[in-house]
């Protein structure tokens, strides 16, 4: 197999089984009508259930970046997918709200390497200069899980309930397991980033230790940017965005859910063209200011004003072309960092930028969402969309800021050149 296809198909591979993770991470939000008549939850029991799995796949970040630079992706994402499918069957014949909270959290454990492990093998087997070309592709397919979860979950869940969507999901981790341990390589023969002995970017400064690489504010600047972005994603795409869509447009909660394809679909769009634009490097800060700019207007927009369904859609579609910006945060990332550090620096970088849009964001909304509730429980089927919409302030709050934080942090990365060899 020559380097270009084994470069390629270990990406893709790797990428695969970030889908995977997504898609998985975000299946409560396919499912709201089903668990909510399952284990009678309110909206911050959903939040609970849905954050769950963030618990332990945001502690798990660190350890894994760590394996990840010590034993390589083979192993770990092989791995993962071994136990994904352990989880993922415990999910499908819990029977109370504990088992099932506990068999998410357990989820969280087998999908924490799939980011950092995608993010590593981009970095080993592609040149340094297209890196935030390859993260947007990445993000991407990470995007094709949520528009695929979107559009089939709903009705396999209606009609199977959750062992039919879980039954899925273990057939293709098992698939996934076995082409990670054939096709997947831990580095090429050469690489395209210099030696370990050497920094792998043109920065004198770049961290060569755990203890640098948590020592550089710049990495947390990133990464709490990056969060926000993603909280498209993680909290709105992932919980949030179907309800709001039930109550603004008065349609079926299956509807809702289809319409919230347009997020996705358009993501999907975006991250590779954000992406290859950011390869010339002297333009990153420049697209990451205009996607800043571009959520924060986008989401203003969209949650607080009153429009009708053809600009409701347009928004949607704006808002989720420039959520890729956080790949631009991580490609920041990398900057800082040596070859030997790559995995550890990503996979922190993953952990703070999934506090903020997962467990974070979640939560806020939903205990927001909870004290709307004056005359009786509030659902995220049931609410209002001014409940809704007074929940949501979170969200939009949290994509204005930033824009402020994204010009400090191009600010701060001033003095970082990315070798672009």
């Amino acid at each position: 197999m020559s380097s270009v296809v084994r470069s390629w198909s270990a990406w893709f591979v790797a990428s695969c089984c970030l889908l995977l993770q997504f898609a998985i991470q975000i299946q409560p939000a396919a499912m709201i009508p089903s668990l909510e008549a399952d284990f009678s939850l309110d909206a911050e029991a959903l939040g609970i259930l849905t954050s769950g799995y963030f618990v332990t796949y945001l502690v798990c970040q660190m350890p894994v970046g760590w394996l990840l630079d010590r034993h390589g992706p083979r192993l770990v994402l092989t791995l993962s997918m071994a136990i994904t499918f352990i989880g993922m069957s415990w999910f499908a014949f819990s029977g109370s709200f504990a088992s099932a909270t506990t068999a998410r959290v357990f989820l969280g454990v087998c999908g924490a390497p799939a980011f950092a492990a995608a993010a590593l093998v981009a970095a080993r087997w592609f040149p340094t200069r297209r890196f935030a070309l390859m993260l947007g592709l990445t993000e991407a397919f990470t995007l094709i899980g949520g528009l695929l979860v979107a559009l089939v979950l709903p009705p396999l869940d209606l009609r199977f309930g959750r062992f039919g969507s879980s039954t899925v999901f273990c057939l293709v981790a098992l698939v996934l397991g076995t082409l990670c341990w054939i096709i997947i390589r831990d580095r090429p023969t050469r690489s395209f980033s210099h030696s370990a002995q050497e920094p792998s970017n043109s920065w004198s400064g770049a961290a060569d230790s755990i203890s640098a690489t948590l020592a550089q504010p710049r990495l947390w600047f990133a990464a709490l940017h990056g969060g926000l972005f993603f909280a498209i994603v993680g909290a709105f795409g992932g919980l949030w965005g179907g309800p709001f869509l039930r109550a603004r447009l008065d349609v079926s909660f299956e509807e809702a859910t289809r319409l919230l394809s347009v997020l996705f679909l358009s993501g999907a769009i975006g991250a590779p063209i954000l992406g290859l634009i950011a390869t010339r490097v002297r333009w990153r800060g420049s697209i990451l200011i205009v996607a800043s700019v571009g959520c924060a207007v986008f989401s203003s927009l969209l949650i607080l004003a009153e429009l009708p369904r053809s600009a409701v859609m347009s928004l949607l579609f704006g808002l989720g072309f420039f959520t890729a910006g956080f790949a631009l945060d991580l490609a920041y990332v990398r900057d800082l960092v040596t070859e030997r550090m790559q995995g550890f620096a990503l996979g922190t970088a993953n952990l703070i930028l999934g506090i903020v849009a997962g467990p974070l964001m979640l939560m806020l909304i939903a205990e927001s969402l909870e004290r709307t509730g004056l005359e009786g429980t509030v659902t995220a089927s049931n609410a209002s969309i001014e409940q809704i919409r007074s929940s949501l302030v979170w969200f939009v709050g949290g994509l204005i800021l930033t824009v402020p934080l994204g010009l400090l942090l191009v600010w701060m990365m001033r003095t970082v050149r990315a070798d672009t060899r």
